[in-house]
């Protein structure tokens, strides 16, 4: 039965796809996608040792704690039942909800943020400095099995990384081809650009054509536009009006802009395919995110369906590095491996980040 309230209410503030530090190890300060995780407690519930089953809560509730944050959360239900260390055949659920209190089917950052929690919850439950946990080297992973509104997913975690996997539809749709659409123009305006900004060109050097005002989905669509160069990715600013801005992406039904760039990516043997983005959101209580998991996700996906890749090493997967969120000073990488990608657009394919987690409490 679902509770109206939880009698305790752990809440846990994590960053997720936090960039590490170029050259030199440990992460870079205040990087990552901010995430609160809740996780709702039966009165007597000790967390520390890992084994505890959580309550459920009403969506009232729920929703009301999302209220309470800046940026999205996550309610985990029935913890301690998606882990390989357990015997319960019921999955952990997982269920996302933007600062509005709004419910939205699958968050990449929250999800992964609630992996590496589950999978640490004692060493993270009995630190006395979170910044110094040990989350140990283990090569053997812990495997999170969940569920949220749109399927069941897999994770692997180690230490503080996490690779969440997903097998999905990926869809595209020409913008431009939109009746009554706004133009590329009109949204460029918005954001402070100009179409000389814009890759509208196959790229001179590489023969590329990068897919720009094309929306593409593997989770929710996100509007994918490719800027020259990395200064003029970002010289851009947040919408300048953002209920017009708004009613533009609606009427392309998008999500939020994805703006990337692929100046400077590394094209030596076994290289990973590195773009820089940034992500100005239709509606989620801020002008811009620093790490979007589903909207990098749909990029690779783009790029890969043009065989758009440049780790030249002969492999059936294609790995892609997203850098996101220094216009923020919330530096962050988002890892994506495409695994397959067939005729109708059936994509296997995996998100990889690091997690840091800042703080934790306990409510009654």
């Amino acid at each position: 039965m679902a509770l109206d309230f939880a009698p305790r209410i752990l809440r846990v503030s994590a960053r997720a796809f936090v960039s590490p530090l170029r050259g030199a190890t440990g992460l870079e300060k205040d990087g990552g996608n901010p995430v609160t995780i809740f996780l709702p407690m039966m009165a007597n519930d000790d967390l520390s040792d890992g084994s505890s089953v959580s309550a459920e809560m009403t969506a009232n509730c729920r929703s009301k704690l999302a209220q309470s944050c800046t940026w999205e959360s996550i309610v985990i239900e029935l913890v301690g039942v998606g882990c390989n260390n357990k015997k319960n055949t019921s999955l952990t659920r997982f269920r996302f909800y933007m600062p509005s209190g709004e419910e939205i089917s699958f968050c990449g950052h929250a999800a992964i943020g609630a992996c590496a929690f589950l999978a640490n919850q004692s060493s993270i439950l009995k630190a006395a400095d979170l910044s110094s946990i040990d989350f140990g080297t283990s090569s053997l992973p812990s495997s999170i099995r969940f569920s949220a509104e749109d399927g069941k997913y897999d994770a692997l975690v180690r230490g503080n990384e996490v690779e969440l996997m997903m097998d999905t539809t990926h869809v595209e749709a020409d913008c431009s081809q939109m009746e009554n659409a706004p133009s590329l123009q009109d949204f460029l305006s918005e954001i402070g650009l100009t179409t000389d900004d814009v890759q509208l060109q196959a790229n001179s050097k590489l023969g590329y054509q990068f897919p720009t005002y094309l929306n593409s989905t593997v989770a929710r669509p996100k509007t994918l536009i490719c800027i020259k160069s990395e200064e003029r990715l970002h010289a851009a600013t947040s919408p300048t009006d953002a209920t017009k801005f708004h009613q533009m992406c609606d009427a392309i039904k998008s999500t939020g802009i994805y703006l990337y760039s692929h100046a400077g990516v590394q094209l030596s043997e076994g290289d990973e395919s590195v773009f820089e983005c940034r992500q100005f959101p239709k509606s989620s209580g801020y002008a811009e995110d620093p790490a979007t998991g589903i909207a990098a996700g749909a990029l690779a996906a783009s790029l890969y369906k043009r065989g758009i890749w440049f780790d030249s090493i002969a492999s059936e997967k294609k790995n892609y590095d997203m850098y996101q969120g220094r216009a923020m000073q919330r530096p962050s990488r988002i890892g994506v491996k495409i695994g397959t990608y067939d005729e109708d657009g059936r994509i296997a394919l995996s998100y990889k980040g690091l997690v840091a987690f800042d703080s934790f409490e306990y409510t009654d």
